[in-house]
């Protein structure tokens, strides 16, 4: 078991220094999103591995249900070669009062395939255009009490 939470909190810590990395660039180039294609996908599946090691509550089953249609439809949607999308920041067109909304790197929003639509529906309700940061913290936080 601690091999696996540690791949988890290696890659949660890699992850977040590349997504401030991003952050903190004016551009987001085809590079940035290579970079953050890994990170991001390699917690996520360091995220899983650790779920399936675990017995979790009924309503923390739902919490891994979403993280697990992103897994899956990374896997097996072909069209799908995205799971973030940059949010906030500057947006054209500028309407005022102008805001600037902060620079995040969130889940972004995956279609429904119809093979799993409960996992869909819990991937909307707490992972969907939410930032990835804060999504995995609480995920990793939540497994890591499963193991105590």
């Amino acid at each position: 078991m601690d091999n696996f939470i540690f791949a988890m909190e290696k890659s949660y810590d890699y992850m977040v220094k590349e997504v401030k990395d991003i952050l903190a660039s004016t551009i987001y180039s085809e590079n940035e999103r290579k970079r953050l294609f890994y990170a991001c996908g390699a917690c996520l599946h360091a995220i899983l591995d650790l779920a399936e090691r675990v017995e979790v509550s009924e309503d923390d089953k739902k919490y891994i249900s979403a993280f697990r249609f992103a897994n899956n439809a990374l896997k097996h949607d072909k069209s799908l070669f995205e799971i973030t999308e940059q949010t906030g920041g500057l947006r054209f067109p500028i309407r005022f009062p102008i805001r600037f909304p902060a620079r995040e790197i969130s889940w972004k929003a995956i279609e429904d395939n119809g093979k799993y639509k409960s996992q869909h529906d819990n991937y909307v309700i707490y992972l969907m255009n939410k930032p990835i940061i804060e999504t995995c913290k609480k995920t990793i936080e939540m497994l890591l009490q499963y193991t105590r």
